[in-house]
């Protein structure tokens, strides 16, 4: 699966999992289908929660494009720079379309920098880029400031540790890391005893449901693929660009 498919994918997973936040997916065919049904069709809101999956493929793959990035960029400042631009672009559209701010490219941004801080502080002294990579990845677990926090960061590192790594390493590895970094959610979840199927759902959706997106990478076969006119911009226009969209349609629906 060449880099090119894998991005097609992850764009096409984002999109769902933003126009199903402005319309869900079982309101929206009741509406179209069902326009007298009194409540939720059960099967509706089953789809619905089963379709919920195909947004969490996104985030692990613009993930390990930033790890696959920093390998193999010819010009780190401008890929920081152009990161920094695009961050900067979609951060009123993101505030627009979910209430909060910290969209995901200034975790990517973070990211590789996390990278390049890592490779310069082992090139100083042994360790010690592991030692500042952690300290970056435990203030922004802290501070909260981007989307993902401090495990996007390190799922960053481990995918550009992990590189040359078997599959069967990598699959054990992700699937102890990936619940785990849902640790608040999953305490919750058991010290007030949320013992719903809507908290299982969410449980799941969120602990287990990005393992689909990093399994995609298994795939990754070391090349580009296809490439055309702009296509270097074209994902990173497409970000601001579907999230203001989005976002004004949802204020439209809302009526604000």
């Amino acid at each position: 699966m060449s880099f090119f498919t894998l991005k097609i994918i992850a764009l096409l997973s984002m999109l769902w999992d933003h126009v199903t936040h402005v319309w869900p997916l079982s309101l929206t065919l009741e509406l179209l289908f069902l326009p007298d049904a009194v409540e939720t069709v059960p099967a509706l809101l089953a789809l619905q929660r089963a379709t919920d999956y195909l947004g969490r493929i996104a985030a692990p793959i613009f993930l390990f494009s930033i790890a696959n990035g920093y390998r193999h960029t010819r010009d780190l400042k401008k890929y920081a720079l152009r990161l920094l631009v695009f961050a900067c672009l979609a951060e009123y559209p993101y505030y627009l379309l979910f209430g909060f701010h910290g969209n995901i490219m200034f975790t990517l941004l973070l990211g590789l920098l996390t990278l390049r801080l890592m490779d310069w502080g082992n090139e100083k002294r042994a360790g010690l880029g592991y030692l500042l990579t952690a300290g970056v990845v435990i203030a922004a677990q802290c501070l909260s400031l981007t989307e993902g926090n401090g495990a996007y960061i390190l799922f960053i590192l481990v995918f550009y540790r992990t590189e040359h790594w078997p599959v069967h390493r990598k699959a054990l590895l992700w699937l102890f890391l990936m619940p785990l970094s849902r640790y608040k959610l999953i305490w919750m979840f058991f010290s007030e005893q949320l013992f719903t199927y809507r908290w299982f759902h969410m449980l799941c959706i969120n602990a287990v449901g990005p393992l689909l997106g990093v399994a995609f990478t298994f795939f990754y076969n070391g090349k580009k693929g296809r490439t055309f006119p702009g296509d270097k911009y074209l994902w990173y226009v497409f970000y601001p660009a579907h999230l203001l969209l989005l976002g004004l349609a949802q204020k439209a629906l809302l009526g604000a």
